[in-house]
């Protein structure tokens, strides 16, 4: 008999929690995450998925470890994942500052004001879904509101993506990028003196845009 056309490769990994992918069923079976500027999936094992949705939110620092299998004949390869940990350099008792947009489900902060869901299907990260992720964070940093910020699967409008949902607004979005995420952010939790000085016009913006 001849040789296997594939070839596993075993690897160890460092890098950025973005967020989980649903498969073509649904269900959230792969890891999306990046190292340097470069962006991997990866299929989770079934009897740590659970655990990983409870503990991981994107902008994490994880490590990684698994089996890159390539087809030689085919020219493609796909990652396969043995085991997920968060990275030692982020101390479980003092989180990163990115995390202050949404804390971790061990992290005994103060309960989110709102959630910010952005959609992790394949077709919206083609479209920026990460760049759109990383803007959000990095505006929610300097909230004094714990706001949270959390990856979901397909929210059914993949052509028009990426797609962002506003909590507890109920208000989606399509198409939204890096730069108009100060915009909605105001939109949706302005500011204490924005607030103040315009309740009912901040009010009437965002019923207006809710599905």
């Amino acid at each position: 008999m001849g040789k296997s056309h594939k070839q596993g490769i075993p690897f160890a990994s460092e890098g950025q929690f973005l967020g989980f992918v649903p498969s073509s069923d649904g269900k959230l079976k792969y890891l999306r995450w990046q190292t340097g500027s470069e962006l991997f999936t990866g299929k989770i094992p079934k009897p740590i998925r659970s655990q990983l949705y409870r503990t991981l939110q994107p902008g994490d620092p994880i490590q990684i470890w698994g089996e890159r299998e390539v087809d030689l004949r085919k020219g493609q390869e796909k990652w396969v994942l043995y085991r997920v940990e968060p990275s030692p350099t982020q101390s479980p008792a003092q989180p990163a500052p990115t995390l202050q947009a949404g804390s971790s489900a061990t992290d005994p902060g103060p309960k989110p004001k709102g959630t910010v869901l952005v959609c992790q299907k394949s077709d919206c990260c083609r479209r920026g879904a990460g760049d759109v992720i990383q803007a959000l964070k990095a505006h929610l940093a300097t909230y004094p509101d714990s706001i949270r910020v959390q990856g979901v699967g397909c929210m059914k409008a993949c052509k028009q993506g990426p797609n962002v949902v506003f909590m507890p607004d109920k208000a989606r979005y399509s198409g939204v990028s890096s730069q108009g995420i100060p915009a909605l952010l105001e939109r949706h939790f302005p500011s204490p003196s924005e607030s103040s000085a315009k309740p009912t016009a901040s009010t009437q913006s965002a019923q207006a845009v809710a599905p």
